[in-house]
């Protein structure tokens, strides 16, 4: 009789890990392990806390480096989180000064060729395609550290890596929407120690980057501002990065 209740609590069992199992593979979740949490947690406060990242709303970068098709030297941006408004200041591989004010969801705005309102509307819609492509890119890495943000995003430790004498702990990431309206997928090299990324390897075949020159932008928030490439023509810095309180409404509608 005992052996007997016995089976059918083990059958039970059975059954409730069986249902588990085919619930989270059709759901396509993974419920993260506590290291995992805490390792995310780390990546967090290393940057100066969910909270914070959540709370700032503009953000003015700049940035050098990169292979662009579209713009040379330095590119500024101005962005509101928020609304997805963004101002583009820069020049183009022609030498003529440009501005672009656009929605990075919308892909809708405006051109302006040497402050010069362009009338065209398709070359005015193949631009802002261009620069937001140069916007992904660039925010793409400035904003990796924020990459764990949002519904949509999957992470798995996978190991851990010796590069030199300093151990590194391998997470596997894919977020299909990003707080900047981007997909991205690849692998991070994280110290467990301090949260801090190391490097960047894009699941895409693209080169990864070596993180570094992590520095405080306001609002309570530090980001890394240099990636360095196996390339060193694909390295990127940025020179200015800050998390504004305020922007004039004008900066989005007016060159």
């Amino acid at each position: 009789m005992i052996k007997m209740m016995q089976r059918s609590v083990k059958l039970k069992l059975n059954l409730l890990l069986a249902l588990w199992c085919c619930t989270t593979a059709v759901s396509g979740q993974v419920v993260p392990s506590g290291v995992e949490n805490d390792l995310i947690d780390k990546l967090w406060d290393a940057v100066g806390g969910r909270e914070n990242w959540q709370n700032a709303r503009y953000f003015m970068f700049s940035c050098t480096g990169g292979q662009h098709s579209f713009a040379q030297g330095e590119r500024k941006y101005l962005w509101d989180k928020q609304t997805g408004d963004c101002r583009f200041d820069g020049v183009t591989t022609d030498d003529e000064s440009v501005i672009v004010l656009f929605n990075i969801e919308t892909s809708e705005g405006t051109v302006y060729i040497n402050n010069t309102k362009l009338g065209n509307p398709r070359t005015t819609s193949d631009i802002i395609g261009e620069i937001t492509e140069e916007f992904n890119r660039d925010a793409q890495l400035l904003f990796l550290p924020t990459v764990l943000e949002g519904n949509q995003v999957s992470y798995h430790i996978t190991g851990e890596k010796l590069i030199g004498s300093q151990r590194f702990t391998v997470v596997d990431v894919k977020n299909k929407h990003t707080s900047f309206d981007a997909s991205i997928a690849g692998q991070l090299y994280v110290d467990s120690q301090t949260g801090r990324m190391h490097q960047w390897r894009p699941s895409d075949g693209t080169d990864g980057f070596y993180i570094g020159d992590y520095k405080a932008i306001g609002s309570g928030l530090l980001l890394p501002t240099r990636f360095t490439g196996s390339d060193t023509t694909a390295s990127i810095t940025y020179p200015i990065a800050a998390a504004l309180t305020h922007i004039e409404g004008q900066k989005f509608s007016r060159p």
